[in-house]
């Protein structure tokens, strides 16, 4: 009777610590994982941050680009524009050089 009284009681403190070390540990476990999550849920933010910032410099370097290129055209116009004058300069010199040199010869 009573050795079995012992043999329960202590079979239920046995029970008893087992069950404490397996909640520990569950617990252990838990806040690992939940620190993991934490840490995930971190990156994912800093990722998606990164993106963000990377989308606004994709944009702002389009709009740069734009800006780029219509002044390119504008310089590109400006520079026909400019050969065009210096042609019709050079056309107005060889002119009044020959002007110049009819004149010369008729004065001789």
């Amino acid at each position: 009777g009573s050795r079995c009284l012992v043999l329960i009681t202590v079979s239920l403190g046995l029970i008893c610590v087992f069950l404490l070390v397996f909640i520990i540990l569950q617990h252990n476990t838990i806040t690992a994982e939940r620190d993991l999550i934490k840490s995930y849920k971190n990156t994912v933010k800093e990722f998606n941050q990164n993106i963000n910032s990377l989308q606004d410099n994709y944009t702002d370097l389009m709009t740069e680009k734009h800006q780029l290129q219509t002044n390119f055209s504008s310089l590109s116009q400006k520079k026909l524009e400019l050969e065009t004058r210096v042609n019709n300069l050079t056309d107005e010199t060889d002119q009044l050089q020959n002007n110049f040199n009819t004149l010369s010869v008729k004065n001789q």
